[in-house]
């Protein structure tokens, strides 16, 4: 090695260029001390990538339901799992009405008396749920016996071009129907089976499963889904037996790899500053403090042997590596073993096996396959409609489902904490002896979940109980008046309601898909509780008499 400056200068310019004269003898040095034969010696130049893609076309909400199909471009993956309401609501009925009144004109007598509103509809729940916006009920019940049901009508109005005309000429008729028909479709969510909710009135969470019909030995599950993305890390793996063989689609790739790069990684050029955010020799670790060590020694010593090697594959789709050969900078090849082949128990971005999947004492790997989810970018959220608070109750040694917020007949919002506490309330009883009460007053929109023990006296589950209540001197068992609480026989699993309690929130979400067409689609989620609530709740309770 020749270096072109004096031993002595005033400049030290030529020092810090650190010229090099025989750049070849240095090359010759390093083959002649065996470095090229070493591993790690060269770096990577372009790298070859073969791989299997199977398309995911199928789901189901949980083991026993039968399997649907589903396609991608269809639509997002989020709405086909969350989505819940079926069928028009009962505004959407009025002005679906009154939007056909207004399009038929003279021929709308004809179709009320086809299509008209049932008797049980104009009482509940238009009638009732409709009341607040309307100051006299009877104006509103006249107004909808004078109107066609749209739902009702649908039927009539789509085979109108085929059957025989109700009133006037299907000429005359034909052009407002199609206009009717379209702006009734767009507005109309969606009938959801039974076999297709994915929600879970047991946990509050939603559950679903994917698979590839191409690829019918793996299934991936997901069985804790609360969040308002569903991502690859929401799924686990389960190895089924099959019936026939996999037809994967092959696809050889080459790419040329690129350096991986990370927050205060060192410089990797001789004379390149380093950021001074990170310093890490001035890290202070102890003897014990292993994985604050490792972290530096990472930095520093490993930290430029990693690549970034981009591979295409398609959206909504499992894939599995099969091959992949690096080529270096020295034309040397080097053939890798599966990429995703589970080694340790554990892999980055490896789907998790069930533990039905496993042999008895058998740890959890990872499976070979990685999905591509088809995600939403984003989406738009509104204000909650309905909310429901699951909290315990220390004091009353109970857990309670409080509606806080229920959706009313026109969609809109409504607070049952001020609908409650706005009621009128009781005159005042003067009371010359102290009164035995048994139980103190719950407001309407708690619900009790009282503990339940099952069969193999160990497990719990919370059954929800509803409180008898006074109704015009009746006794009255109120129900749930939301969407989030079922009606009829609930419970849930005890470990759904911790200290810490949950909220399960329920409103409308807007998305464009890649495709350019927007959906809109009411959802349920699941989030953290406040804590602990207290309902006020006192049993075998004595009123005093009232001070003289």
């Amino acid at each position: 090695m020749q270096y072109d400056f004096p031993t002595r200068g005033r400049s030290i310019e030529d020092g810090l260029a650190a010229r090099i004269r025989d750049p070849l003898w240095l090359l010759a040095r390093q083959w002649q001390f065996g470095e090229y034969v070493h591993e790690n010696v060269g770096s990577p130049a372009w790298v070859e990538v073969v791989s299997e893609h199977h398309r995911i076309d199928q789901w189901r909400r949980d083991d026993v339901a039968p399997w649907h199909p589903y396609q991608v471009s269809a639509e997002p993956l989020e709405r086909m799992v969350e989505e819940h309401q079926g069928g028009p609501t009962p505004r959407l009925r009025l002005d679906g009405g009154v939007r056909w009144a207004r399009a038929v004109g003279a021929d709308l007598p004809a179709f009320v008396s086809r299509c008209g509103f049932p008797d049980a509809d104009l009482v509940d729940p238009l009638d009732r749920r409709l009341r607040r916006a309307v100051p006299d009920g009877a104006v509103l019940a006249d107004t909808l016996r004078r109107l066609a049901d749209p739902a009702a009508a649908e039927a009539e109005l789509a085979a109108l071009r085929l059957a025989a005309p109700i009133a006037a000429t299907a000429e005359a008729l034909a052009g407002p129907a199609g206009a009717w028909l379209a702006w009734w479709d767009a507005q109309v969510p969606r009938m959801i089976a039974e076999d297709e909710d994915c929600w879970d009135e047991h946990r509050m969470e939603h559950t679903v499963a994917l698979r590839a019909s191409s690829l019918p030995s793996v299934e991936l599950r997901s069985a804790g889904y609360a969040d308002g993305r569903l991502d690859w890390s929401s799924f686990d793996a389960v190895t089924l037996p099959a019936d026939r063989d996999p037809t994967p689609q092959v696809h050889r790739q080459f790419a040329i790899p690129a350096p991986a790069r990370f927050g205060g990684m060192p410089a990797p050029r001789l004379w390149e500053m380093e950021d001074a955010r990170f310093d890490p020799g001035a890290i202070d670790a102890g003897p014990i403090d292993l994985g604050r060590l490792m972290l530096v020694g990472y930095a520093t010593v490993y930290g430029n042997d990693w690549f970034a090697l981009p591979v295409r594959v398609p959206v909504g789709s499992l894939n599995r590596v099969t091959a992949c050969t690096v080529h270096d900078v020295f034309d040397r090849t080097r053939t890798l073993p599966e990429l995703t082949v589970d080694v340790d128990g554990w892999n980055l971005f490896g789907h998790t096996r069930l533990e039905v999947d496993l042999l008895p004492g058998q740890e959890r790997p990872t499976s070979p396959w990685l999905l591509h989810a088809p995600v939403l970018p984003g989406a738009l959220e509104g204000p909650p409609t309905d909310i429901v608070m699951l909290v315990r109750d220390e004091m009353a040694n109970l857990s309670w489902a409080v509606e806080a917020v229920i959706a009313d007949g026109h969609g809109r919002a409504l607070d049952r904490f001020e609908r409650w506490a706005a009621r009128e309330p009781e005159p005042p009883v003067a009371r010359e002896h102290p009164q035995y009460v048994v139980a103190t007053e719950v407001p309407d929109h708690w619900f009790p979940l009282a503990p339940e023990q099952l069969a193999d006296l160990e497990s719990i589950r919370l059954r929800l109980v509803p409180l008898s209540r006074l109704v015009d001197g009746e006794p009255v068992a109120q129900r749930p008046g939301g969407t989030l609480l079922p009606a009829g026989d609930a419970w849930l699993y005890e470990e759904e309601v911790p200290r810490a309690g949950a909220q399960v929130v329920r409103g409308w979400r807007a998305a464009t898909w890649y495709d350019g067409r927007r959906h809109v689609w009411q959802a349920r989620r699941k989030r953290t509780g406040r804590g602990e609530g207290s309902s006020g709740l006192r049993f075998d309770h004595v009123i005093g008499t009232d001070p003289a």
